[in-house]
């Protein structure tokens, strides 16, 4: 039997959010969405996440919130989502860029490469994207 894959997408654009999820679940894909980081932490602690689509967040929170799923999950697949330009630096590979004009083609793309690596990738460690980031700064 076939499992779905199952991401979370946080976005706080609300018309973004619903098409993402329509296009996601359309290829198949189990979508949980959340309007913040707050709330995509708690869903992704609700559910069994297999990779996660996040709107770059240029606050601390954002920062802090890629370093909480990375000390839950150092697998975790997350694609960085923004309609601007993001320092290449804040990255930590297996991590993906995806600049919201490249459309939902490039998006399924991403999404299916970085879970298909991580079904065939071993576990390996991603260190946390800020040393810096605390949980506390996620409020």
């Amino acid at each position: 039997m076939h499992v779905r894959s199952a991401i979370l997408c946080i976005d706080d654009q609300e018309v973004e959010l619903s098409i993402r999820k329509m296009v996601l679940e359309s290829a198949g894909y189990a979508v949980f969405t959340a309007a913040n980081a707050v709330q995509g932490l708690k869903t992704f602690k609700a559910h069994q996440i297999d990779l996660v689509i996040t709107d770059h967040f240029e606050s601390v929170s954002g920062i802090a919130f890629v370093a909480e799923l990375r000390k839950l999950n150092p697998r975790l697949p997350i694609v960085i989502l923004s309609g601007g330009n993001i320092p290449r630096h804040q990255l930590i590979p297996p991590d993906y860029f995806l600049h919201k004009l490249e459309g939902p083609t490039k998006m399924i793309a991403k999404v299916q490469s970085a879970i298909r690596r991580l079904r065939t990738k071993p576990t390996r460690f991603s260190p946390p994207v800020s040393s810096n980031a605390k949980k506390s700064d996620l409020r």
